[in-house]
């Protein structure tokens, strides 16, 4: 597959309704994109994104890029799982979460299908498959970090993800940026630098998209608020606190807990 093919979506990768309005024409990187809104579901999404999204960094290339949001999600998981539990982490990129994670009590799985990525993590230890995960393994916890927003097919690694729970599951989505309401958009030169970027961002979501998604599947989507927020994440608190009365004016960030079915 060539890196410069571009396909064409036709219809909303959210809803799958053909009914859409042409939202905005980004030129980045000498490519023209076309942004597109659904007339449904207001999703907006690039409409002829490259049919190829993976990153092809060398592993010799990469260093570790620890968030902050790696330690929040690792302080969620933990409190909500037993020892030995699997977590599932889907394009794991670099495998931070999983190497902060080494030596929890719970086994870590990452699945990466760019291979430059996938090898500095089992370079580093962190165990990650180089392939796209597509419902291969069961787990107690499946994390979607940053994920939605660069994929093709959001909602069917979404459901695959949703439908490799055990039991009592736990599913842990972030889509940082791009937020269609967050409000460092105000900024001219942050919004051209982080949001309207194709071929990197080409699904762009509103907290109610992501919501959306947990709903379809039977889920109760649950904001991060102040849960997973320790001493070192302070300047996270006012983050926090907007998410705990529904508020989403940064990234999403939005887990659930899938109740099992006793028979």
């Amino acid at each position: 597959m060539s890196v410069d093919e571009r396909i064409r979506r036709e219809t909303c990768v959210l809803c799958g309704s053909d009914k859409r309005k042409a939202l905005r024409t980004v030129v980045r990187k000498g490519a023209r994109y076309e942004i597109a809104q659904c007339l449904q579901c207001c999703f907006v999404y690039v409409t002829d994104p490259p049919a190829d999204t993976g990153s092809h960094a060398q592993a010799h290339s990469l260093h570790w890029l620890h968030r902050s949001r790696h330690r929040q999600i690792r302080q969620l998981l933990l409190r909500h799982l037993k020892p030995h539990a699997r977590v599932i982490d889907i394009g794991c990129g670099r495998g931070e979460l999983g190497y902060i994670m080494r030596t929890d009590p719970v086994e870590y799985v990452g699945f990466e299908p760019a291979r430059g990525y996938s090898e500095f993590a089992r370079s580093h230890g962190v165990t990650v498959h180089p392939e796209p995960f597509a419902g291969q393994l069961t787990a107690d916890a499946m994390v979607m970090d940053n994920v939605l927003e660069h994929v093709l097919h959001p909602v069917p690694i979404f459901n695959a993800a949703v439908s490799s729970l055990r039991g009592d599951g736990l599913v842990v989505v972030i889509v940082i940026v791009p937020n269609r309401n967050d409000v460092r958009q105000l900024n001219s030169r942050w919004r051209d630098r982080y949001h309207w970027i194709p071929p990197d961002h080409i699904n762009y979501f509103t907290a109610k998209n992501v919501e959306t998604m947990f709903r379809a599947c039977g889920l109760q989507p649950l904001r991060f608020g102040l849960s997973p927020i320790g001493l070192k994440d302070y300047k996270y608190l006012i983050r926090g606190a907007l998410e705990e009365v529904g508020v989403s004016i940064f990234g999403h960030n939005v887990y659930a807990v899938r109740q099992s079915i006793s028979v």
